[in-house]
């Protein structure tokens, strides 16, 4: 018997025997019994369904309770946490989200936060830890070998940086070397733990006795244990289940068998652990009998195996050669939900282990697949297949066993993405050629992952496989292949063309003549590009080579030679072979040439640009008005308009609009004008010519003398243009005259919005102001266009009034504006009301205007402006009064931060200080980044650093943001000294930057000549091929139209191909492109995609967000998922961006909590949206989902008790008749919950019986009666009849029911049930629209017959409706057909019934 369990049996007979080893004693029940770790059975507790995995949170130490952990140093890493809190709550966080997330962390992500902890220079014990304890288990897409290799890295690293390891680390590395079943020495182990002068624990002995059974060695076990007795240290349940593993090791599996007796001798009950260690015992042997019955016994027992535990069940199965039990076990499984991420992670550690077949076997199984409507569940393990090098032919039956259990939509096409993306080129070869057997395309840029990785090496031999991999398969590659992804390996062109016709590679196209034009204009080599021009003799696109041009024209200042390069492309019938032609081709290179330039470099250019317009114009080159018009636009806005003329010169006159062609100067026309009236011919279009000549010419006074002259031949366009002529010139007194005579020529015309806005600006100017007035409400009667421009028109207006002291004039023509609706009462257009009164240096009246808007349209605009202006001033009494009005109807938070900021602006620190230290005080990251931006605008430097200094302790504040503000300003100023400093100071508060601080920092630095004192991160979407055309692009208006237009069209697939094309070309888009985009993504359930955008626009664009829309649809869409977490996240973020998310989106993440029984998190959200009522949420919204919640949690007599406390109640914040119920009552019937039905019956009919609250029970009877069970709601209904008498409840019951198809038989039960209930309009009238729904015209026309026999008063809509059904069915219409369409009807319904009778 073993040295273990012999005395132990001795101890049994004779307890009181003195030479017996104290352990053994301990095991028996003798007298050191009080050490027994535990005498109770050591069944499992059931975990919530949050705990997704034990080890979630082995590595939060500060979450950690285990008892193996009282005995360990805690004094140090308590110092060390609070040395560091920021670096180890950040480390903790992101993995932490890892865990939660998938149950496992990456090597990736694990590598990034040991680099940034070895960033830091002072990695605390808690870091140590974290780092150490994820180097196990949680890494299971990693061999053994490498996991321990990780470890051992991070060790000596973060010792040779200086962190002090206590008995937690070892203990920490001795759990490692476990999981990744590492052979070591036990006692070179403690050697080195005493040469560290660390003292080890019972934790250290417990694992040091599994490393010496993990191996078989038992001698060596029991050296341990006996070397614990002297320690009078207890035997856990642990002990026994390593002993179990070390005896089955050894080949005894009688004495591991036996360990379980000695266990309930000593008084302790084995528990699942131990069992489990006795079934992997039998599993490595391959006894499958031994296995069932240990599982029959448990099963019988008080004891359960968790999913987890048959998991790792079939691992040593697998492991050991005996894949053909597998099935077996997985029939055991009950795949509860939170178990998925472990059959995740032992799909990927089967993987790793090359036991990919047994990987299929557990991943077919999961039923993930259909629970969640997710086609691409079996990504991870595809993907990770590559990793691990799996054989083709392997992954390509793979991909067909998952496409046929419908786990995987496009398996063969991930999986090359994969192989692609990861550079195996072995590997994709045949992967390519297996999806072009089935019948999928080939496309190019399959190809370009693999050339990347050959092109940073340098590797021509494997550019030349990859290429001819390509032939092979039918594919060519395009220029853009050989330009990025081929040239940069070779020396030459020459030498490219050489490589490939000695290996046969040679394209058949000419896609390597275009390449190699295309690579030396973008070095600037033109004379080439002229040589081949010349000389070529194939069809060329002019449109394939633009964009290469304009960069060799950018780098070439030889004049001569763009000229002669677009004399030839212009001229030439080879290069403009489109419809458009070359006036447009070479129109749109030219305008594309001056918006690729910067202002500066078009100034520093110009007379570049001047010389080669004037060379084009000799060589007789001309573009059309249209391009004009934008290279006009682009130089005006560069400033400098001296260019235009010059481009006007190409401008081709022959083809401008017939309308345009006269080309006659005003004179002229004038003596035309009087010859025709002489000869009494008609003068009409001759005069409108000439009063639009002399407008054009600004000739005010000739134009309105000719007006009068031939007043009587005046025409609409020629009055419009004079109005406009006269405000221009600010000749108020005209322009309303001719407004009149305008309207008595032809009342009904409309004058364009700009000239309408031109009149109420001149108008308004000039004291006019009710005819001021009178244009804006012209505008509203004619419907006139309104423009965000327009409105920005309305603001200058107000503004300049403002600016001019004309108190009357702002108010009245901002209250029409407003009140007519051409504006929304925002902010920004009701600003001039507070400015008015701030320009007169009357602060009680801009306080009034400030707080009156906010009574009006609950806005406060200026508020910032007036609250520094009395703190300058010194007015505490306004002050006072602006605060309480703030606090009141805003909260005092709102309050604290516009206090906060206007003693920043005016410089009054310390009385800033004291309000940011208010308890309580939390970060608002909109507010704050609103100042920030505030600073940069106006450049104030002391101001924005004392913001950032004073939030130093704010709670919540993100410091890198804040720090990032101050850099731009510094970086605007060219003040490397100060960002710097802000370097020093970010390490000083242990802040982590974000990528995009450092690269502005490194920015900054570097334009000073200065050393950047760490390492840039790079973009990651930034391609490292060298690619001669890398730099961002500025936004390619073609690119981003064809974008808008596919996202218009709903072509989702389209729209985001686009988006990647653009990426690889390096073009952006604008903000609202990128939301269009990924609110299209969304919509069509493209998660991922939409993320991947979101993530580019954040990287490219500065402060970017999703705005309500997308929001909305975010949520919704992580709702679906079941990403609840994220989705709370999402809604947090857009309430805190003050926008207002759609009452659907939050209803529904609202409901998914429930669903889950989640009270506290729908709490949460309806504290968030406490007080944002234009959300539009009813407040019962949450009291039937938290009802709804707690029942799932089986507190249903909880939930009943607050329902009921809120209708019976002397203070109800919902009226009784408001109280609908009916959502509750839904869920309860549709998930047949028997019990909270039963109740909540009770409860309807107590509150109606007993207290005259009848719309519960109500909504309880329509429920039964819509869910069909109609008997119970006539039981129902016997027992209360005063349901009967709730006519509104019911008829907009019928009204609601009749939106839906199918719903005619309940509203049959219904009228069956009430019949009084028949012959009410709505319900009619409803019954009939369900009819039409469903197409039913037998039961359509039996209702028409009856109420016709009871000669009923039939409405249009009804008889609309009906007679549109027996057309549609071929019948004739017994009655004249209402005219009108079912809006016209629906709304005359509508508006009768809201005229009191």
């Amino acid at each position: 018997m073993a040295a273990l369990l012999r005395p132990a049996r001795w101890l049994l007979r004779a307890a009181v025997s003195p030479r017996l080893p104290l352990s053994l004693r301990l095991l028996a029940g003798g007298p050191g019994r009080p050490l027994v770790a535990s005498c109770l059975p050591a069944a499992r507790v059931r975990l919530s369904a949050g705990d997704r995995l034990n080890q979630a949170r082995l590595y939060a130490i500060v979450a950690e309770k285990k008892n193996d952990l009282l005995e360990e140093n805690t004094s140090r890493r308590n110092a060390s946490l609070r040395r560091d809190p920021g670096q180890f709550d950040w480390a903790l966080m992101t993995f932490d989200n890892s865990v939660r997330r998938t149950g496992r962390i990456t090597k990736w992500l694990l590598q990034k936060v040991f680099d940034s902890t070895c960033h830091s220079g002072n990695p605390g014990s808690n870091q140590a830890l974290l780092l150490l304890r994820s180097c196990g288990s949680l890494l299971p897409e990693i061999s053994l070998k490498e996991r321990t290799d990780f470890v051992h890295k991070i060790w000596d690293k973060l010792q040779e940086l200086g962190t002090v390891y206590d008995v937690s680390h070892y203990n920490a590395l001795l759990k490692v070397y476990l999981q990744n079943k590492y052979e070591f020495s036990p006692t070179d182990f403690l050697a080195k733990m005493e040469e560290a002068n660390i003292q080890p624990n019972r934790v250290t002995y417990q694992r040091l006795i599994a490393a010496y059974c993990n191996v078989g060695d038992i001698e060596g076990a029991s050296k341990i244990l006996e070397f614990m007795k002297t320690k009078d240290l207890p035997v856990t349940e642990a002990v026994f289940s390593a002993l179990v593993t070390g005896h089955a090791k050894a080949g005894d599996m009688e004495n591991a068998e036996n360990i379980l007796t000695v266990m309930r001798e000593a008084g302790i009950e084995p528990g699942p652990d131990t069992y489990l260690a006795l079934l992997n015992a039998y599993a490595e042997k391959g006894d499958i009998d031994h296995v069932r019955q240990t599982l029959e016994n448990v099963q019988k027992s008080d004891l359960y195996l968790m999913d987890r535990d048959l998991l790792q069940l079939i691992f040593s199965f697998s492991k050991a050669g005996y894949p053909q039990y597998v099935s077996e076990i997985l029939e055991k499984i009950t795949y509860e939900r939170r178990y998925i991420p472990d059959a995740i992670n032992l799909i990927l550690l089967l993987v790793t282990e090359k036991l990919e077949d047994t990987a299929l076997q557990v991943l077919l199984a999961c039923p993930i697949s259909r629970e969640e409507n997710q086609n691409d569940f079996g990504s991870f393990f595809l993907r990770h297949c590559v990793t691990m090098n799996t054989p083709a032919e392997k992954l390509a039956d793979y991909c067909k066993k998952l496409k046929e259990a419908q786990m995987h939509s496009s398996p063969l096409q991930f999986t090359l993405y994969c192989a692609l993306q990861a550079n195996k080129t072995g590997l994709a070869t045949p992967l390519i050629k297996a999806l072009k057997e089935e019948g999928f395309p080939i496309r190019t840029h399959y190809f370009w992952p693999l050339l990347i990785g050959h092109q940073k090496e340098r590797n021509v031999q494997g550019i030349i496989d990859v290429l001819r991999g390509m032939r092979e398969v039918g594919v060519e590659p395009d220029p853009e292949t050989f330009v990025n992804y081929v040239f940069p390996s070779f020396d030459s062109v020459t030498s490219v063309r050489a490589v490939l016709q000695e290996n046969e590679c040679l394209p058949k196209s000419n896609s390597l003549v275009i390449a190699e034009v295309r690579s030396e204009a973008v070095k600037g080599n033109l004379d080439f590009v002229l040589s081949f021009l010349e000389s070529n003799t194939l069809p060329l696109s002019f449109n394939s080579l633009r964009g290469s041009l304009i960069l060799g024209f950018k780098r070439s200042m030889n004049i001569n030679l763009w000229s002669k390069i677009t004399e030839l492309l212009y001229k030439d019938g080879r290069y403009c072979q489109e419809p458009a032609g070359p006036t447009e081709a070479v129109g749109y290179f030219l305008y594309n040439l001056i918006d690729s330039m910067s202002d500066s470099e078009v100034q520093a250019k110009e007379e570049h640009l001047r010389q080669y317009f004037h060379q084009l114009k000799e060589m007789n080159i001309k573009i059309s008005e249209n391009i004009y018009r934008g290279i006009r636009n682009l130089l005006d806005s560069y400033h400098v308009p001296e260019l235009i003329k010059d481009v006007n010169i190409l401008t081709d006159k022959e083809k401008i609009d017939s309308r345009k062609t006269s080309q006659l100067t005003s004179s002229d026309l004038e003596s035309t004008l009087e010859k025709l009236k002489d000869d009494s011919q008609p003068i009409g279009d001759v005069l409108k010519q000439l009063i639009l000549t002399l407008c054009s010419e600004e000739n005010m006074q000739k134009a309105l003398e000719l007006k009068a002259k031939y007043e009587s031949d005046m025409v609409v366009g020629g009055y419009a243009a004079l109005i406009n002529l006269c405000c221009r010139h600010d000749n108020a007194e005209d322009a309303l005259n001719l407004k009149q005579e305008f309207d008595r020529l032809d009342s009904s015309a409309v004058l364009d919005t700009n000239k309408y806005v031109g009149l109420v600006k001149v108008l308004g100017k000039h004291g006019k102001l009710q005819d001021a007035i009178n244009i804006l409400k012209e505008m509203k009667e004619k419907d006139v266009l309104i423009k965000d421009a327009t409105v920005l028109s309305f603001f200058h207006i107000l503004n300049g009034a403002a600016l001019r002291g004309e108190i009357e004039t702002v108010k009245q023509l901002h209250e029409a504006i407003v009140t007519l609706g051409l504006a929304k009462p925002s902010t920004n257009i009701s600003f001039p009301l507070v400015t008015v009164h701030l320009e007169k240096g009357d602060l009680p009246a801009a306080l009034e205007a400030t707080v009156d808007c906010y009574k009006k349209y609950k806005i406060l605009p200026r508020m910032h402006d007036v609250l520094c202006k009395l703190i300058e001033k010194g007015e505490t009494d306004l002050i006072q009064k602006a605060m309480d009005f703030v606090s009141q109807e805003q909260g005092e938070m709102t309050m604290l931060y516009d206090i906060f900021f206007a003693f920043l602006q005016t410089g009054n620190y310390k009385e800033a200080k004291k309000i940011i230290e208010t308890p309580g005080i939390r970060a608002r990251p909109t507010r704050l980044q609103w100042f920030c931006d505030r600073c940069i605008t106006s450049n104030q430097i002391e101001t924005l650093e004392k913001l950032v200094e004073l939030t130093q302790k704010l709670f919540e504040c993100d410091r890198d943001q804040l720090y990032y503000s101050l850099l731009k300003l510094y970086k605007k100023n060219g003040d490397w000294q100060r960002a710097d400093a802000v370097w020093n100071k970010m390490q000083e508060e242990n802040i982590i930057p974000r990528e995009k601080t450092l690269r502005l920092l490194a920015e900054i630095l570097k334009d000073s000549n200065q050393e950047v004192p760490f390492d840039v991160p790079e973009l990651w979407y930034e391609d490292d091929t060298h690619s001669p055309i890398s730099s961002p692009q500025p936004v390619d208006p073609l690119t981003e139209k064809e974008l808008l237009k596919a996202c218009r069209q709903r072509r989702n697939r389209d729209a985001y191909n686009i988006f990647l094309k653009a990426q690889r070309q390096n073009i952006m888009f604008n903000s609202d492109t990128y939301r269009t985009l990924i609110q299209l993504l969304l919509l069509k359930d493209n998660f991922i995609q939409a993320m991947q955008v979101k993530d580019v626009a954040e990287t490219h664009i500065k402060g970017f967000t999703l705005n309500d829309a997308a929001n909305s649809i975010l949520i919704i869409t992580q709702v679906r998922r079941d990403y609840l977490k994220a989705a709370l996240t999402t809604l947090k973020t857009a309430l805190d961006l003050d926008q207002i998310p759609s009452r659907l989106s939050v209803t529904r993440l609202i409901q998914a909590f429930a669903s889950k029984g989640d009270v506290q998190s729908i709490e949460a959200v309806q504290k968030m949206v406490n007080g944002r009522d234009s959300i539009g949420l009813s407040n019962m919204v949450f009291i039937n989902n938290i009802a709804l919640a707690q029942m799932k949690n089986n507190n249903i007599d909880v939930a009943i008790e607050n329902i009921e406390n809120m209708l019976t109640s002397g203070n109800q914040t919902i009226e009784p008749q408001y109280f609908g119920l009916s959502y509750l009552f839904r869920k309860t019937v549709e998930e047949q919950m028997e019990t909270a039905v039963e109740k909540l019956s009770i409860m309807a009919e107590r509150l109606a019986n007993q207290f005259a609250v009848y719309k519960p029970v109500t909504d309880l009877f329509l429920q039964l009666v819509d869910s069909g069970k109609v008997d119970d709601a006539r039981a129902l209904l016997q027992r209360c009849g005063a349901i009967a008498e709730q006519t509104p409840v019911l008829l907009v019951f019928c009204i609601r029911s009749a939106q839906k198809q199918g719903k005619a038989p309940v509203l049959k039960s219904l009228f069956e049930l009430i019949p009084e209930l028949r012959d009410k309009e709505e319900a009619y009238t409803s019954t009939m629209k369900s009819y039409a729904l469903d197409n039913d015209v037998p039961s359509a026309k039996m209702l028409y017959e009856h109420l016709t026999a009871k000669n009923m008063k039939l409405n249009d809509l009804f008889l609309k409706r009906y007679a549109l059904l027996l057309k549609n069915a071929g019948e004739s219409v017994p009655f004249t057909e209402p005219p009108e369409s079912f809006e016209f009807y629906a709304k005359q319904l509508k508006e009768s019934r809201e005229i009191p009778s």
